[in-house]
């Protein structure tokens, strides 16, 4: 488990996490999104005090705080935050690194082999670095992290190049550590997955976190929501003048209506107007990404 309170960073006069007040659980997979530069990243070094909030303090499994080089010693046992790719060494392996992170979190208990076959990457782990792609490098930085086996992932964007089949394989495994206890808290604006695998997703939007989903409560716009493709935006508009509606590209737009009577009184003009190519249902994460942003 990991607290937030009260915390605030400012960059100069730009204000970039305001007053931010969150418990992230044990056990659950928390999905950040946000465009680049809006605060994703800036969170997460918070919470590994890489950084220093302008006010208000981390807490970790309710009472540890980063207050000496002793005590983060401690907080650094249980929480980890998937290395980058520029933390890689070009002239080591794959499995030299896996072995090294082995090492610094003292997990013998885990099995370098069991974990590298699990992500598919016996082919390559055993040649050096400096030969890979970025989808094998974003691979092998995944599997180092799971090798920490710390209680508290934390994950910035951590399906970057990689392909629908990695990022597959990688959404299973998040799914498995967190059916072992994990708490993994994703920074992203890659949405592949996402709603698979995490308990609460948040938007990174004014410096504040906006609930998206929460899996035990459900979505928190619970509109319904009816999606249009190779519509005239001007036509609809005409149709239904008092209903919410956004045109998402040339080829499709949303209409929001409120309740059941309201949806079947528009589904049905839709039909009598030969409009037939629609879905209906809850806001996708996709489609309010881009709205919010």
């Amino acid at each position: 488990m990991i607290e937030l309170k009260n915390i605030s960073v400012s960059f100069g006069k730009h204000q970039v996490l305001r007053n931010i007040n969150m418990v992230f659980e044990t056990g659950e997979v928390v999905g950040l999104v946000a465009p680049n530069g809006t605060g994703k990243s800036t969170l997460l070094n918070v919470m590994m005090n890489y950084l220093k909030p302008k006010q208000g303090e981390v807490i970790i499994e309710e009472r540890k705080k980063y207050k000496s080089p002793k005590e983060n010693s401690k907080i650094y046992q249980v929480i980890s935050m998937m290395p980058d790719q520029n933390d890689l060494y070009d002239h080591l392996s794959g499995y030299e690194h896996l072995k090294l992170y082995q090492s610094m979190w003292k997990t013998k208990h885990l099995k370098i082999d069991e974990l590298v076959k699990r992500l598919e990457m016996s082919h390559y782990v055993k040649k050096k670095v400096g030969s890979y792609s970025l989808g094998m490098k974003q691979r092998l930085c995944f599997a180092m992290q799971i090798m920490s086996d710390t209680k508290i992932m934390l994950m910035d964007e951590v399906m970057n190049g990689l392909d629908p089949n990695n990022v597959e394989l990688i959404s299973n495994v998040i799914i498995e550590k967190k059916e072992e206890g994990k708490t993994i808290i994703i920074a992203s604006h890659l949405l592949e997955n996402l709603e698979k695998y995490s308990d609460r997703i948040f938007f990174i939007s004014g410096g504040n976190l906006e609930l998206f989903l929460d899996k035990s409560q459900g979505y928190a716009d619970d509109s319904t929501y009816i999606k249009l493709s190779h519509v005239n935006f001007e036509t609809i508009q005409e149709l239904f003048p008092s209903l919410y509606q956004v045109e998402l590209n040339h080829h499709e737009m949303i209409i929001r209506v409120q309740d059941d009577e309201h949806l079947s009184e528009t589904l049905a003009t839709l039909i009598s107007h030969e409009y037939n190519q629609f879905s209906v249902g809850h806001l996708s994460l996709p489609d309010a990404y881009q709205l919010k942003f």
